[in-house]
């Protein structure tokens, strides 16, 4: 009873204490949760214990360091799957999103009348409406898994949704025609590590959507052909500093790390950026490219690789609303964009061609920010939707809903 009762009081200690270290931890986001809470509005405080608890296990003392040991457990078993199948891992080592069943498909038609309303709306002003669609990493016949490897294929979602826009008479783009391409692979279109495509992939969609304007809409916001030609930017290659977001999920023991190339630009040019984040406050640059668009710290060999991946060096990935102004343009056209983080690097090397980029995440849900009244309040040129494969659903189309 005695080994008993001194192993009961070390256990004890040992969990109380990683309890406490673990509260601490997590006290910031907390604090984030607790804090703009109505609580007399019944539905918010519903809301807070299942918040509180995806708070405590995202912050979770040292919770790499249990993902990582898993992560090696199952690399030393050949594994391909990890966490009960949320994520899969093809033979080239790139990491996919993982699905045995499927819930009832959504209504992509009233998706597309939505985009149809909006372009009835905007038209009358003579703005252009394009949806974009950006490419998955997974490809039918291509990707190769092993037996059994319950892959999330997007693909029928993409297809039946263009087709209900290209039915309406909406503008479509499907960047998974032109993704990956002779010219650039599939290795080079994708990280192993992410859901995201490469920067230089990235710059080949917005040499499309340029070429698109001027096809579609007869916009040719790149007449001498210098900021859509790739050896006007010095590419830069960092080793081995690249963890997804996938790769944070399953820890880089189980798919490892990998090379990041960033383009910069040389030539010269000055702009502003007003950035509303998700904590709900606001910042303000002026500057140079990499002073404005870039956030270069993200770039430090000394970056912790868990805190956030070398993709948010443009646009710091992802922000609810940004702003962005060409203050080297008098005139030039004005560009409101609905979007996720896949076309955060696409704005930026945008916006030496253009006057101004207004641009509100798609799924964002935030009071302050309403898509449908943004676009009354405000006038533009162009109106572009871009959807990542996987967003396509009913948050992503929260706006017009009237008929």
């Amino acid at each position: 009873m005695i080994k008993k009762r001194i192993f009961a009081v070390v256990f004890l200690v040992v969990i109380l204490t990683f309890s406490l270290l673990n509260f601490v931890n997590s006290m910031e986001e907390l604090r984030d949760i607790l804090e703009p809470v109505k609580w007399s509005d019944y539905e918010a405080v519903l809301n807070v214990p299942d918040a509180l608890d995806i708070a405590m296990t995202e912050s979770l003392y040292k919770r790499m360091n249990f993902i990582e040991g898993y992560a090696y457990v199952q690399t030393l078993l050949d594994k391909r799957e990890f966490n009960n199948f949320s994520y899969i891992k093809d033979e080239e080592g790139f990491l996919h999103y993982a699905s045995f069943f499927r819930e009832e498909e959504d209504d992509f038609f009233e998706y597309a009348f939505r985009m149809k309303r909006l372009q009835d709306y905007v038209s009358k002003n003579g703005t252009k409406v394009l949806f974009v669609v950006a490419p998955g990493k997974y490809i039918e016949g291509s990707t190769k898994l092993r037996t059994g490897m319950p892959i999330n294929d997007p693909n029928g979602v993409v297809d039946e949704t263009l087709l209900y826009m290209n039915r309406l008479g909406v503008e479509t783009l499907d960047l998974r025609e032109v993704l990956p391409n002779k010219d650039l692979s599939y290795e080079a279109t994708f990280f192993h590590t992410d859901h995201h495509w490469t920067i230089p992939a990235a710059f080949y969609a917005t040499k499309t959507l340029v070429e698109t304007l001027k096809e579609r809409f007869g916009e040719d916001l790149d007449p001498t052909g210098f900021y859509t030609d790739i050896n006007n930017y010095t590419s830069v290659i960092y080793r081995n500093g690249m963890l997804g977001s996938m790769g944070r999920r399953t820890g880089a023991n189980f798919c490892g790390l990998e090379d990041f190339e960033a383009l910069w630009p040389n030539f010269k040019g000055r702009y502003y950026r007003e950035s509303l984040r998700e904590k709900g406050y606001t910042v303000k640059l002026r500057g140079d490219f990499s002073e404005t668009v870039m956030d270069v710290d993200i770039l430090k060999d000394n970056k912790d690789i868990y805190s956030d991946s070398q993709y948010s060096v443009y646009l710091n990935g992802l922000s609810p609303y940004d702003y962005l102004e060409n203050l080297d343009r008098k005139e030039g056209s004005k560009i409101f964009m609905i979007r996720d983080s896949y076309f955060s690097p696409v704005m930026s090397f945008l916006i030496p061609m253009c006057k101004s980029i207004d641009a509100i995440w798609s799924l964002e849900d935030m009071g302050e920010l309403d898509i449908e009244t943004y676009v009354k309040e405000n006038s533009f040129d162009y109106i572009i939707m871009e959807i990542y494969p996987y967003n396509i659903s009913e948050q992503a189309f929260n706006f017009f809903k009237e008929r």
